[in-house]
């Protein structure tokens, strides 16, 4: 038993942390979940009993993510035995409603289903929260209660249901952190100049970052195939030939081609990709980046130009001096050695 174990009058609204942890729970989305309803249904057996619940108590109602016995989902707060049994220590157990003045009067007890024994196990969080109780209800008193061996087994089967809530507590707490991951991940890459992409061991591509709409002012393609359309022609065969021999090999690719830009211009662009692999060598998703370079290779072509006209001309200068050097060795012989 958590030794911070918070207590309340059954009347009490729950305090906010109370409320606050049903949603880190995913209480709608165990409704009817089999490994609750099998816990469910061996208490009823365990117990003897016609009808057994799983019960989380809120501030207005209980909610019923497992039932056994009824088609019940929930009830008021008001009118609820597990309101009770979740603020004890132990099993609550109740040999006969109808002669308890707490729970005389509800409305279960006076008419159908008229219940009248009752035992619950609290279900209490991890922080000492009490959220509902594992219960057992049959329509007949029992004065001598339950066994020794009956309340053994339904706090340990009370300790299945909160192991099994925990579970799904950390299942979306993991989801969450991914999801929020992700978001972070996505920021900085639409923060990069470059475009951003990251696709499957398969080959299916299933993130861009904003740059591609930017450059090319389209949607982000589905498929492995989906960029292809916006690679130059005469490029196509040799970058997607690249592209297949390292995506077959697991290595590293690297390429320039030609893309067309949203303007409609073909733009020279660097494609970088690289795989990542788990422990064991796996890939488990590519990485990549297109960048721009049309400008830088704008410039480098002209300097390449410059270089081979300078080359050209100083090639031009030297053959004239050459035969003037020539004609010179004509007139002194003495010169041809030089």
């Amino acid at each position: 038993m958590p030794h911070n174990r918070q207590f309340l009058s059954p009347s009490q609204p729950l305090p906010d942390q109370a409320e606050a942890l049903f949603g880190p729970y995913g209480i709608d989305a165990l409704e009817d979940d089999p490994e609750l309803s099998a816990i469910c249904a061996f208490a009823a057996r365990l117990c003897d009993a016609p009808t057994a619940l799983v019960s989380l108590v809120d501030s207005q109602r209980q909610t019923f993510l497992a039932r056994e016995g009824t088609d019940l989902r929930e009830t008021p707060r008001s009118t609820s035995f597990c309101a009770h049994a979740m603020l004890e220590q132990d099993l609550m157990v109740v040999p006969d409603a109808a002669n308890d003045p707490r729970f005389a009067d509800f409305a279960l007890v006076k008419g159908p289903p008229h219940i009248r024994f009752y035992a619950g196990a609290p279900l209490v969080s991890p922080e000492g929260i009490p959220l509902g109780s594992l219960c057992v209800l049959d329509h007949t008193p029992r004065a001598e209660g339950l066994t020794a061996l009956q309340r053994n087994g339904l706090s340990v089967l009370a300790q299945a249901v909160m192991r099994r809530l925990g579970h799904r507590r950390q299942g979306l707490a993991r989801e969450a952190e991914m999801t929020e991951t992700a978001r972070r991940f996505a920021m900085v890459a639409d923060g990069i100049p470059d475009i951003a992409w990251s696709c499957t061991p398969g080959l299916a591509f299933d993130f861009y970052n904003a740059r591609w709409k930017e450059f090319t002012g389209t949607e982000p393609p589905p498929g492995a195939d989906g960029w292809r359309p916006l690679v130059h022609p005469d490029d196509e065969y040799e970058t997607f030939r690249r592209w297949d021999e390292a995506a077959a090999a697991g290595e590293a690719f690297e390429s320039e081609y030609r893309m067309r830009h949203a303007s409609g211009e073909w733009r020279w662009v660097l494609s970088r990709a690289l795989p990542m692999r788990d422990g064991e060598g796996t890939i488990e998703r590519w990485f990549g980046t297109v960048t721009d370079v049309h400008d830088q290779r704008a410039v480098s072509d002209q300097r390449d130009l410059l270089a081979r006209e300078l080359s050209h001309r100083i090639k031009n200068i030297f053959a004239v001096i050459a035969s003037v050097v020539a004609l010179r060795a004509r007139q002194y012989p003495e010169a041809t050695p030089f």
